[in-house]
């Protein structure tokens, strides 16, 4: 669970949007009206970084530390919910879009659950936001030579990304994504 200090309500989710300099009119309608259409609500929980207002040039630490809470705590309670070791997992596709850090997410989640060094491990970062589709398209063709393998896709966003480059790429929505797909042996 993130940190209760992080969280922010609606009138803090919109200043911090538009303190944002960077953007053009027409980002900002973009950005206030999907936060108004996403949900956001009060209980939304932001980075530390950009509640600090460092939003347009975060650290690596900052990045690493937004991906962190949330693809750690995720697979804490995946981990929790279903039963299942982190020893059992055969397949892992780890998707970030516009964030492609060494060593790669998939090892740290590796070293993280000492998984077993047999996992078939893919790290799709970098693709951008369709990549989610890849993944599970991965693991699916996967699951045809590996008949009873138990397969996780982690697919996430940073903010932080979104924060510094309004103009190369679509304004992705003021949340973070915590995409648990489950089809057949997924989990």
């Amino acid at each position: 669970m993130p940190q209760e200090d992080t969280k922010l309500n609606t009138d803090s989710a919109v200043k911090i949007v538009l303190r944002n300099r960077k953007l053009r009119l027409e980002e900002l309608r973009f950005l206030l009206k999907t936060m108004v259409s996403s949900g956001i609500g009060e209980n939304t929980y932001c980075p530390r970084a950009i509640l600090e207002g460092r939003e347009e040039s975060p650290s690596l630490k900052d990045m690493y530390e937004e991906i962190d809470e949330i693809m750690f705590d995720t697979l804490d309670n995946l981990f929790k919910k279903t039963g299942i070791s982190p020893s059992e997992i055969d397949i892992l596709v780890v998707n970030v879009s516009l964030f492609s850090p060494a060593p790669s997410l998939t090892a740290r989640i590796i070293n993280r659950y000492k998984m077993r060094e047999n996992v078939k491990a893919f790290n799709l970062a970098g693709m951008g936001c369709s990549a989610s589709v890849v993944a599970i398209d991965v693991v699916q063709q996967l699951f045809k030579t590996y008949k009873n393998a138990v397969g996780i896709v982690v697919s996430l966003s940073l903010i932080h990304i979104s924060c510094t480059a309004p103009h190369s790429c679509k304004i992705e929505s003021f949340q973070s994504c915590r995409n648990g797909v489950q089809c057949k042996r997924c989990v």
